[in-house]
């Protein structure tokens, strides 16, 4: 997976390039456009339903996310902030957890325990 920020600092956007069967998730709304070859799977938030109810009434964030698959070839996917700002990148270590602001979450590899 390759990743591209344009048009910072402000109304920016994060542009993600997919081979073939590689995945992404993201906010559920946060996406603007995407290749017709992806499919698209909405999931809860949380393994927990509890976890995922605390996280949309108390922490402003969406109950569901989205996963975005290329399928059978590379396609790009873009998403954007809500409301309107910079993205940055947060690079995680394994065993190694962040608090992030509510609606501050835009995306991330699959592989991202989003609990």
């Amino acid at each position: 997976m390759e990743y591209e920020i344009k048009y910072k600092p402000s109304y920016s956007m994060l542009v993600v390039n997919l081979e073939p069967d590689e995945s992404v998730t993201a906010e559920a709304g946060a996406m603007t456009y995407m290749a017709p070859n992806i499919n698209v799977n909405t999931r809860k938030r949380e393994k927990s339903i509890l976890g995922t109810l605390g996280l949309a009434l108390f922490g402003g964030q969406s109950f569901f996310v989205n996963d975005y698959q290329a399928q059978n070839s590379p396609a790009e996917v873009a998403f954007v902030a809500a409301p309107v700002g910079d993205i940055d990148v947060l690079e995680g270590k394994p065993n190694q957890g962040y608090i992030i602001e509510s609606a501050s979450y835009i995306a991330s590899a699959q592989n991202v325990d989003l609990d």
